[in-house]
């Protein structure tokens, strides 16, 4: 459980702390107080990575050259000192330690707004959602996946050149494949679970299945070398691949409605928050998430908040099930804080 959140130089908190030690937090207040920052702040600090900016120079603030994320987590304490000179640390009791080691120990869900993008973004968007993810639950997946593109950055700067070396490529080509297999087949298995948890929740929620579905994959690198060599670059592989969300097995852009987009990314977010407590109990951040939910499902989602920490964002408490309410700790903000 989060027991406390310390902010300092933050967007557009200067230095602000929030007692969240309960299972269910509320964050009140009108539209640019700070509500989703305060959940970007602890999603940072759970994926060194912000679901709102590529720039982590953007989350210092404008007034200030470095910022602190701190996060009081059971019972240690956690901490990424942002610097504009480019660079992050990261620091778990006081203790230095790498980026590697540092990621996933506090794991989040996140709802958000953004999402939508998981539906109707890029290819990109989605590949980054899912490894990110994966990053967080299977701690050796980040590693692979970096070894992977550092060896498909020069893969692809040899591809460039017209006198190539082909005794070099030949070695790289060999190099990344095995990372290539590996990448494949922990996304597939994580998939296979999410999907395992959907079937569930849809069930129980009452609501058309929602799944998720890899694209298919090529890895015969050597039988793709000549269309490689045409284009300068590496034409197949995972970098290449991502996935697509179906509502009864149909595309859900294609086939669902807005209220079916959302609720669908709902789910999906819900069922990676089953497959993360397999190892640890993940906290789930929702950014406004009852707007636009009709009572009943709001209803049958709250079952899913039960017993673990969730930090949900609203402007009107009259958006929030009164189940939620009268167990939840409520944090108002205002302009000022």
């Amino acid at each position: 459980m989060i027991k406390e959140i310390k902010l300092i130089n933050f967007r557009n908190f200067k230095d602000i702390t929030f007692n969240t030690n309960n299972n269910l937090v509320i964050l009140l207040g009108m539209n640019a107080v700070g509500k989703t920052s305060v959940l970007e702040a602890i999603y940072y600090l759970s994926t060194t990575k912000s679901h709102r900016t590529n720039n982590y120079l953007n989350l210092i603030n404008n007034e200030a050259s470095y910022s602190n994320i701190m996060i009081k987590f059971d019972n240690n304490n956690y901490k990424i000192f942002i610097s504009n000179k480019n660079n992050k640390l990261y620091y778990i009791n006081n203790k230095e330690i790498n980026r590697y080691n540092f990621l996933g120990q506090v794991k989040t869900i996140l709802f958000s707004p953004y999402d939508l993008n998981l539906v109707n973004g890029s290819k990109e968007d989605r590949r980054k959602f899912l490894d990110l993810n994966i990053s967080v639950f299977v701690n050796e997946y980040l590693k692979d996946l970096v070894n992977y593109k550092k060896i498909l950055k020069r893969r692809n700067e040899i591809l460039k050149n017209k006198d190539f070396n082909k005794t070099l490529l030949k070695v790289l080509t060999d190099t990344i494949y095995p990372y290539a297999v590996k990448i494949c087949k922990l996304r597939q298995e994580f998939v296979n679970k999410i999907n395992k948890y959907l079937n569930k929740i849809c069930h129980n929620l009452d609501i058309d299945l929602i799944s998720i579905e890899l694209d298919n994959v090529n890895l015969d690198y050597n039988n793709a070398l000549n269309k490689d060599i045409y284009y300068k670059t590496t034409t197949i592989g995972p970098h290449r691949t991502s996935f697509s969300l179906k509502i009864n097995n149909k595309d859900l852009k294609s086939y669902g409605s807005q209220g079916q987009i959302k609720l669908g990314i709902i789910v999906l977010k819900l069922a990676i928050y089953e497959v993360m407590k397999e190892k640890n109990n993940p906290i789930l951040l929702l950014d406004d998430v009852f707007a636009e939910l009709d009572y009943e499902k709001q209803i049958k989602i709250v079952k899913y908040l039960d017993n673990y920490q969730t930090f949900i964002t609203t402007t009107t408490l009259s958006e929030i099930p009164k189940e939620l309410l009268d167990k939840a700790l409520i944090i108002e903000l205002r302009k000022d804080d």
